[in-house]
């Protein structure tokens, strides 16, 4: 092609830009050009380095790409012999994108006296087609076995009312094969008095665009049925085009139900009456009455099971009912309304004491061993009982309110049953609430940390501090420690809660030491943390992360937590150590540490408990104690802390004994870390003429973590 035609260079520039693959080779196969889509997608460098060049030539620069040369061979010598276009359909080829599927064409290059001097190819990406075409089938292929697998008889009819189509379930309802029924109509199907209804549906859905719904029952091949029929229109372009029937056996389902309903009103096991009726009789109750209601609960039952197998924990929940028919009141509405419960709802048992000798006489009769099939069963139960109007204002309330009594049976196994106290139920949902605000709050690290100081005895400087946590309810205000801790470890909460105290701490010594404020944090492990085998980690990533060292951070564990941890514990606190984490014994002196454990335990810190500083020259045997410690640490080489200070004297008796560090309210409260600062600054400036607190506000108790 001559380059210097004005018409020629605008078809090399619109080949050069097309998004799609184009080359020319001459009839030897040596590639003539190719535009830059063509080089892209194979990751050629140029079109100079083509030309010349056959596909077996250029194979190594394709870099072991999966491409189907030798059918593109065939189609280039299919091309030439022939004389015509050939089009390969979606070739398998592997480009810089990936694998895809492409429509590669050839075309004939011929010169003006019709000679072949060439081929042109023209390859173009159709994956997303090809993928659209895959998906289509695939859709195809799965609602074809969806309709086929439909255990419902369905049948589209043409307009002529001919049967176009039908599933498997239909043909095996006529015992026909497919070509028996495709093109027939109806009447030559159905028996005749069925056709007639079926048609007169037809006739009403084609005036009316409506579907319809009706029932029908006839026979057909030996069978008798009872069908549920909808009849829909199939419409196409807004045009009735035919109709589609879906039509089910409810033959065994009319049979089935008739059983049921003869079954729904009772347990079959113990004849009682199921949770159904039960619920519908208590919905119907008389307010103008006096109720009383008992939930009995069978604890254990599935270890029954699982030991002894069901049978006998059948034959135990047999027993139980029977017990329950013997003593209940006459008249009452009896019920087993769960796999291991029972309910009684009576009209008789209204008052308080009923109640109770009710609740009594069924605890008595059943909370004992009984024998089945020779097997010693140990029966237990827990009985919830509420009664109307002494312990609630409505009917409606006396299940819910005896379930909350039965919660409360089964947590206190002194006792066997618990009657509906709204006044404790309020406190017991109070604290629910309680926790749940708890379990936000620590999400959200919604927890705030105080700081107490703690005092070098000899220098009065300010060494450090322990970090204490304190949670700001957004409704209640501040909840003590002693409170929300102890929430927190009753419900498994308290290890999330240390990570959150931990992680604020070292937050906030890498504030205070861009303030240059160096001074060393001590923060308490849980017992769960201690355990926690994620802990060192845990540690190092917040070291990492806020850039404090390691040697600032004091943890504080309790004696008992020491004592009572395993092996994997010990050596975990061993890599802490090794990280130059200090290690702190809290309440030292409370527990029962060996001196040979502290020997081995490479403990830097113990911290004698406010309990021996209260007493100090008070009673002689804490005083002995305190002044065996100190002696026993300085011995050991290892710091001593005395906390809960209030009063001179003890300090004074505490430095005559060279206590090293000094904690408690003689010197400060726990205080946030802002007013802390503010503290600090004033005593860092005059601490060698420390006022201390005075006595009447170290009287005020404020718990602490």
């Amino acid at each position: 092609m001559d380059n210097k035609d004005p018409l020629n260079h605008v078809l090399i520039t619109a080949i050069q830009h097309l998004p799609i693959g184009i080359f020319w080779k001459d009839i030897e196969g040596q590639y003539l050009g190719c535009n830059k889509h063509c080089l892209a997608l194979f990751d050629l460098p140029s079109e100079e380095f083509i030309i010349g060049k056959t596909d077996a030539q250029l194979e190594p620069a394709f870099k072991q790409k999966v491409l189907p040369n030798e059918v593109l061979y065939q189609t280039d010598q299919e091309a030439l012999k022939h004389g015509r276009s050939v089009i390969a359909k979606t070739m398998t080829m592997e480009t810089i994108y990936g694998e895809g599927q492409f429509e590669i064409t050839k075309i004939p290059l011929k010169n003006r006296a019709g000679q072949i001097v060439g081929l042109l190819g023209i390859a173009v990406d159709v994956s997303s087609k090809f993928r659209s075409e895959q998906k289509l089938q695939e859709k195809t292929a799965l609602l074809n076995s969806i309709f086929d697998a439909l255990p419902d008889f369905v049948i589209y009819k043409d307009m002529q009312g001919r049967i176009v189509e039908c599933n498997r379930a239909a043909l095996k309802l006529a015992k026909k094969k497919k070509s028996d029924v495709i093109g027939k109509t109806i009447e030559q199907v159905l028996p005749e008095s069925t056709a007639k209804v079926s048609l007169g549906y037809d006739t009403q859905l084609k005036e009316n665009y409506k579907s319809a719904n009706y029932k029908m029952e006839f026979s057909l091949a030996g069978r008798d049925v009872y069908v549920d029929v909808h009849k829909h229109p199939v419409i196409q372009n807004d045009k009735l085009v035919g109709t589609v029937s879906i039509s089910r056996d409810i033959k065994e389902r009319r049979i089935t139900l008739q059983k049921i309903d003869t079954l729904t009103k009772q347990d079959q096991l113990t004849n009682l009456f199921n949770r159904t009726t039960f619920l519908q009789k208590l919905d119907n109750i008389a307010p103008n009455s006096e109720w009383g209601m008992l939930l009995i609960d069978i604890k254990k039952l599935g270890h029954i099971n699982s030991h002894h197998g069901t049978d006998i924990g059948d034959q135990v929940l047999f027993y139980v009912s029977e017990v329950i028919k013997k003593i209940a009141p006459k008249n009452a509405c009896l019920a087993r309304i769960q796999g291991d419960r029972f309910a009684i709802l009576s009209n008789t048992v209204g008052s308080t004491q009923q109640l109770n000798s009710l609740c009594s006489a069924l605890a008595n009769k059943l909370n004992k061993q009984i024998a089945i099939q020779g097997r010693v069963i140990d029966l237990v139960i827990c009985i919830g009982a509420a009664n109307y109007p002494y312990s609630i204002q409505n009917t409606k309330q006396l299940l819910t309110c005896s379930e909350q009594a039965l919660i409360r049976a089964r947590k206190q196994p002194e006792q066997s049953y618990s009657l509906f106290d709204p006044v404790l139920e309020a406190r017991s949902e109070a604290e629910r609430r309680l926790i749940e605000d708890l379990k936000v709050a620590i999400k959200n690290k919604n927890i705030d940390l105080y700081y107490q100081p703690i005092i070098d005895s000899k220098t009065k400087a300010v060494l450090g501090v322990e970090a204490l946590a304190r949670w700001h309810h957004p409704e209640k205000g501040l909840i003590m420690p002693i409170k929300f801790i102890a929430l927190a470890e009753k419900n498994n909460l308290i290890g999330q809660l240390g990570d959150v105290v931990l992680e604020k701490a070292c937050q906030q010594l890498a504030l205070w030491r861009k303030d240059n404020l160096d001074i060393f944090i001590a923060v308490n492990l849980s017992p769960i943390q201690f355990n926690d085998p994620q802990l060192v980690s845990k540690i190092k990533h917040y070291i990492e992360y806020y850039n404090i060292p390691a040697q600032r951070l004091e943890l504080e564990v309790t004696e008992s937590a020491l004592m009572e941890s395993n092996r994997t514990a010990e050596h975990m606190l061993e890599e802490l150590i090794k990280l130059g984490i200090r290690l702190s014994i809290d309440d030292f002196g409370t527990g029962y540490c060996s001196l040979s454990y502290l020997k081995n335990m490479p403990a830097h810190k113990l911290k004698i408990d406010k309990s021996f500083v209260d007493e100090l020259e008070l009673d002689k045997t804490t005083t002995a104690i305190t002044r065996s410690v100190i002696s026993l640490a300085r011995e050991l080489n290892i710091t001593v802390t005395a906390e809960g200070i209030e009063e001179q004297s003890q300090m004074k008796w505490l430095q005559e004994q060279q206590c090293d560090q000094l904690q408690g309210y003689l010197f400060s409260r726990p205080l946030p870390s802002d007013k802390f600062c503010l503290w600090y600054k004033k005593h860092y400036a005059t601490h060698n003429n420390m006022t201390y607190l005075q006595q009447t506000e170290t009287r005020l108790s404020m718990p602490v973590l």
